[in-house]
């Protein structure tokens, strides 16, 4: 008899253990599908923020000229206030400050 209990204690210890790792590999389960789910719905998100075209009309720096000059001049094209145009210009070049050099091409976005 007593062979027969400390069998039925070292069942019963699997038995818990195996309970346990399943909870364990449904969680990393579910945390893996639910990472996979919102890669996938931001990757969705920012591709059609991206994708929506803006006609543009393309600059060429002259001498003396700025970010806010050029903005001044093509604000009412563009719809928008100065500052807002200011930084749609930068954003549409890639320009990390207003530092801008005769000759340059800048694409100035206008409206629809």
């Amino acid at each position: 008899m007593h062979a027969v209990s400390a069998h039925n204690r070292f069942t019963k210890k699997q038995e818990r253990h195996s309970r346990t790792g399943v909870r364990r590999g449904g969680a990393l389960i579910f945390f893996v599908v639910f990472s996979l789910f919102f890669y996938f719905l931001t990757e969705l998100v920012f591709a059609s923020e991206s994708s929506s075209i803006v006609p543009v009309k393309v600059v060429t720096v002259q001498k003396g000229d700025s970010l806010w000059k050029i903005a001044v001049e093509h604000q009412d094209e563009a719809d928008m206030e100065v500052r807002e145009l200011v930084y749609a210009i930068k954003k549409m070049n890639r320009l990390d400050n207003s530092d801008i050099y005769p000759g340059q091409r800048l694409a100035v976005p206008v409206g629809e």
